[in-house]
């Protein structure tokens, strides 16, 4: 089988298997092509539905995007982690509308020039929404590469590229991309490939050894730090509880949440009333585990003019972490025992 021979049969392929997902309307919008790839980063094709969805009602387009304020933003973002995403996308928007009229660039190289658009996400929507003849190098493309070529190493991006420079044609990138990454999402997967359905099989060098899944050589996963706070639950009048924004440059940026202090710190602890049951979360570099410490707000060792004391009903207003949202939890559990003993 030839290098074209095989795209041909992995378009084929995608033409019977590709998912039916909402971002592929057609003809291509190429600003539901920028969202659901920004989306796809770091978070799996089925969490990323309900929350395009769900965008795409709020902000329709660019200019709604760019109209809209940051709380806003962050919380139709909310839960979908890695918030730096939706800061960036907030800002892109506003480039597209003031430099270039609303509308996306149409090259990568133009596309790159915006915040949190890097090399693999220019590619894609460049090739998928304008059809530049560019290859998006994802972690996808980049195993089903190390297979078809035998190759154990990583691969760098360029390494990958002039690899898989065989298979596409002009005019064809973008639903080659596409397709490639789909046969790595459906087929062609980490742990037990599925070579049997795989239209590269006659092609592939790593099936011709008997032991395609040792392509390319897994790395050794490192173990992940584990992080220990305190988090104060500050009350106040009625039921409200303080909160305040975390800045940008911190863990878990833009969003509101409770104050997190070292694990140690005497004076966090010191005037607390309660000290309620460990919550504990699982990022992908790290987890954490935080204390919640029930303190009044003339023993609060914080400052108070850094934020606001928030009633459980204006709560589900704001955009809070996975996080904050589970301690918040433990603090509503804990409230009829501290009104009972009041």
């Amino acid at each position: 089988m030839t290098a074209r021979e095989a795209a041909s049969e992995l378009l084929r392929w995608f033409k019977v298997n590709r998912r039916d997902l909402p971002w592929r309307n057609e003809p291509r919008n190429p600003y539901h092509v920028w969202v659901s790839e920004v989306m796809l980063q770091q978070t799996q094709v089925g969490t990323v539905i309900g929350y395009f969805k769900r965008w795409m009602e709020i902000f329709p387009d660019v200019s709604t995007l760019t109209a809209a304020p940051l709380d806003a933003v962050l919380k139709a973002w909310e839960g979908l982690g890695y918030y730096s995403r939706a800061r960036n996308l907030h800002k892109a928007a506003r480039v597209v509308v003031e430099e270039y009229g609303g509308r996306l660039p149409r090259t990568a190289r133009a596309l790159q020039r915006l915040p949190g658009i890097g090399f693999y996400t220019a590619a894609a929507i460049a090739s998928i929404a304008f059809g530049e003849d560019v290859i998006a190098v994802d972690g996808n493309i980049r195993r089903v590469a190390s297979r078809l070529f035998a190759v154990k190493k990583a691969m760098t991006r360029g390494e990958v590229e002039k690899n898989l420079q065989i298979l596409f044609e002009p005019g064809k990138a973008g639903t080659l991309n596409e397709a490639l990454m789909e046969l790595g999402a459906l087929c062609c997967s980490p742990s037990n490939p599925s070579c049997d359905e795989c239209p590269f099989q006659p092609f592939c060098r790593a099936y011709r050894t008997g032991s395609p899944g040792n392509f390319p050589t897994r790395k050794e996963k490192k173990r992940i730090p584990h992080v220990k706070r305190n988090g104060l639950l500050i009350l106040g009048e009625g039921d409200s509880v303080f909160l305040h924004r975390r800045p940008e440059n911190v863990m878990l940026g833009g969003l509101w949440g409770v104050p997190l202090l070292a694990e140690g710190d005497e004076s966090s602890a010191a005037g607390a009333e309660a000290i309620l049951e460990d919550v504990s979360h699982v990022y992908t570099h790290f987890r954490i585990t935080v204390t919640p410490l029930v303190v009044r707000e003339e023993d609060a060792p914080w400052d108070l003019t850094k934020g606001s004391f928030v009633s459980s009903a204006e709560i589900p207003r704001l955009a809070l972490s996975t996080l904050d949202h589970k301690i918040l939890r433990r603090l509503e559990a804990h409230r009829p025992n501290r009104l009972k003993n009041s």
